[in-house]
């Protein structure tokens, strides 16, 4: 009877340690899928055209969604994924440039800022030739970026456009000499998020804990769903 008693108090702390967690993680969920929703972290000018074409479908009719929303990258790249794109992060893609045109034309009668698009329709992709990825031997070279990304085929060009011709390296070390080895022609992003700039400039230091990594926010809803599930 003392061994069953003793049983069952054990496996009620375990429910109310469980219990908690659930807690904990519902409330982190509720957190996240609000700050995607209310599009957080954006600047105000793609937040309020983001709302704006949430709210007007025939605003909205072109719009594919932001670059941060369309690829979905693995942890271990985030960092240098999303310093590879800089502020590109943020660019609206649109299917064409008259969708692009009709919600520049609302932001001038509102004045609500300046937004970059990136029509599907006008986009060329700058990939690197067979010629060039073969010169690339070098310690530490982990790959091309974009094809470090998972992506619908139907944004090829786009991001063929944006990081086609971005090197993603382990360290900064491997950095300096793969872009000694080629010439300071290609930008170079290490996964702690240093650039090594076409030209030879290079840009790296600490980042702000507080910024909220728009990258990684559908990776981490999905994580704490499935988390959620096996409790």
């Amino acid at each position: 009877r003392d061994q069953i008693t003793s049983e069952e108090e054990n496996l009620k702390l375990e429910a109310d340690n469980i219990k908690g967690q659930i807690h904990g993680k519902q409330s982190n969920l509720k957190l996240l899928l609000e700050m995607k929703d209310e599009y957080e972290g954006y600047y105000k000018s793609v937040k309020n055209t983001l709302i704006a074409c949430k709210n007007d479908k025939k605003l909205g009719r072109g719009v594919k969604g932001v670059v941060a929303e369309l690829i979905s990258v693995d942890k271990r790249y985030e960092r240098a994924i999303e310093v590879a794109l800089g502020s590109a992060l943020q660019n609206i893609v649109t299917e064409t440039q008259e969708d692009a045109k009709v919600i520049i034309e609302y932001l001038k009668r509102n004045k609500l800022g300046r937004v970059t698009f990136l029509p599907i329709s006008s986009m060329k992709a700058r990939g690197l030739s067979i010629v060039e990825k073969s010169k690339i031997d070098c310690k530490g070279f982990i790959g091309i970026a974009s094809d470090l990304i998972s992506f619908n085929s139907e944004y090829n060009t786009i991001f063929e456009n944006l990081l086609g011709r971005v090197l993603i390296v382990e360290s900064l070390d491997d950095g300096i000499a793969l872009s000694r080895q080629t010439g300071h022609q290609y930008k170079i992003v290490s996964l702690d998020g240093e650039i090594l700039s076409p030209g030879g400039s290079m840009t790296g230091g600490s980042f702000n804990s507080s910024n909220t990594n728009i990258l990684g926010r559908d990776r981490q809803i999905k994580e704490l769903e499935e988390e959620l599930k096996e409790l």
